[in-house]
């Protein structure tokens, strides 16, 4: 028992995850923010992460010491998806600091599978029109996602 909670502690406090990020291919001017992640669009929808409190929000997540806000979008999104999502143009800087960037997959990306990590619940694509079928973790950033999902949509048909 003692040793099942010892290697419980150790992987909450490594953060419970047992790889480590692919190194981040972004080689560009190196911006820097609190937090970043992706916005990352398809056909089904928005990719989005769901807390184990059930909250929605892009991948993403809090920056590590010098690393650029692109990196963080990449890493964050691996470490919350197992996706390789390469980070583009900066769509939005929310209130909170939070950098969106858009984000398309690469060749090293697969199906979507985390790697074991004890912060997320499940991963998905949502439409548009299902939004208000979910509670969101920054409710402010629900609408603005929704309107640039839909904007991408747009671009798309055209």
């Amino acid at each position: 028992m003692y040793r099942h909670l010892l290697l419980l502690a150790v992987l909450i406090s490594a953060g419970g995850c047992a790889d480590s990020a692919p190194p981040c291919p972004f080689t560009g001017a190196a911006h820097t923010a609190p937090s970043a992640g992706c916005f990352a669009a398809s056909s089904q929808g928005l990719l989005l992460v769901q807390a184990f409190n059930g909250k929605l929000s892009p991948p993403g997540g809090s920056s590590e010491s010098g690393e650029s806000a692109r990196c963080t979008a990449f890493r964050e999104t691996w470490e919350e998806t197992g996706l390789h999502l390469q980070p583009g143009k900066l769509l939005q800087v929310f209130d909170t600091g939070f950098h969106l960037y858009r984000c398309e997959s690469d060749r090293e990306s697969r199906e979507i599978d985390p790697p074991p990590r004890f912060e997320v619940r499940a991963v998905f694509y949502l439409p548009a029109d299902r939004f208000d079928d979910y509670e969101w973790r920054f409710p402010d950033q629900q609408l603005i996602l929704k309107n640039l999902l839909l904007k991408f949509a747009v671009d798309l048909s055209d």
